[in-house]
Order: structure tokens, then sequence, then C-alpha cells
């Protein structure tokens, strides 16, 4: 797994994405696809269009935009609800 920071630093780390993100989700991160764990903290837009869900994520420098898997976009609609994003 790479993780991406928001200064634009990388780190391969050798632990599965599974176990990332039941360690990572009490401190604010979501998972949004099956390669896929963000910082809710990062999210800065959420964006529907034709029934499919991405999201724009602040990286420090330019946004980016990421794909919402269909199995993941009510998780993580139901958790900004819960968050009043």
């Amino acid at each position: 797994m790479r993780l991406y920071t928001t200064t634009g630093d990388s780190h391969l780390l050798r632990t599965p994405l599974t176990t990332l993100e039941q360690v990572w989700s009490p401190h604010g991160f979501v998972r949004i696809h099956r390669s896929h764990l963000v910082a809710v903290a990062h999210i800065v837009e959420v964006r529907m269009q034709s029934g499919r869900c991405s999201i724009l994520v602040a990286n420090g420098m330019v946004p980016a935009e990421l794909q919402v898997a269909r199995r993941h976009t009510r998780g993580l609609r139901d958790l900004l609800q819960d968050r009043h994003l």
C-alpha cells in the first residue's frame, strides 16, 4: 500500500488496507474504494453525476478527484451526514 501525505510525499507500507481501515477509521478515515482510504477532513466536495459518486480531496497542492465505489457510497454518505459535512 502507498500512503500519500498533504506535502506530496509518499511512503510504501506493507500493511493490508483492511487492517489500516480498522485502525484508522476511528481517527477520521473512510474507505471509498477497494484501493482507497481517505481522511474525511480532506474531503472538500462530493459530486454525484449519473448515479456515480466521486469526491474532491484537497491534498495540500492540487485537489484530486477520486471515484467512490458503489458499495462504499452509502457508507460515505452516512458518515458525512453524521459529521454534518
